[in-house]
């Protein structure tokens, strides 16, 4: 009896695992497909995403490419621009200075003949100032040339009269040549007066 008793225990619990077990394999089937479905569903809808930031991606990148060959393109023709100008330039540059040099020469030509014709005329200046000025002395001692040659005498002698001391002290032949000088100074101013 306890034998039958535990077959039967043992054949109903062991129906009820299989039961169980058809449950749970039914349950974990079920929710396979259900999450096999969201995945499907989730991968689709990922898929789309990708599919459209591609797309995204792609027209961004094609308007980068446009806009980067209208860059380069409009960075070389600037540049070409540039080229020329600077070639317009050293162009420009070259020829006006080949054009400056004869300029410069002649320039300096002038110059030069103008430093001279200064030159010659700053010496005819200075003679003619120089005869104007003779002139206008002989014209303003004319006639005075007596009263100009006796003032001139007479302060000549009051120099020798107060070096008179001087002279006594002097050696003899320094006496002597200091005598000569004032009868020479008196000689030209005689021939001065004479003429």
């Amino acid at each position: 009896m306890f034998e039958g008793e535990l077959k039967e225990k043992f054949t109903n619990l062991n129906n009820k695992l299989e039961e169980n077990f058809k449950t749970l394999n039914q349950e974990i089937e079920n929710n396979f497909k259900v999450i096999t479905q969201k995945l499907n569903e989730n991968v689709n809808a990922l898929e789309e995403k990708i599919g459209s930031l591609l797309g995204r991606i792609k027209s961004v990148e094609e308007d980068f490419s446009t806009k980067l060959k209208i860059l380069n393109e409009d960075f070389e023709i600037k540049e070409e621009v540039l080229r020329d100008i600077f070639k317009k330039f050293e162009t420009d540059n070259t020829e006006f200075k080949n054009n400056l040099k004869p300029v410069l020469e002649t320039l300096k030509s002038q110059q030069d003949l103008v430093k001279i014709t200064l030159d010659v005329q700053k010496k005819q200046i200075h003679e003619s100032a120089k005869e104007w000025i003779n002139d206008e002395i002989k014209l303003a001692c004319k006639n005075k040339e007596r009263e100009i040659l006796m003032n001139l005498w007479i302060d000549e002698l009051k120099e020798i009269i107060d070096n008179l001391d001087k002279l006594k002290e002097m050696h003899p032949k320094e006496l002597k040549l200091h005598i000569n000088e004032i009868s020479s100074v008196i000689g030209l101013f005689k021939q001065k007066f004479i003429k």
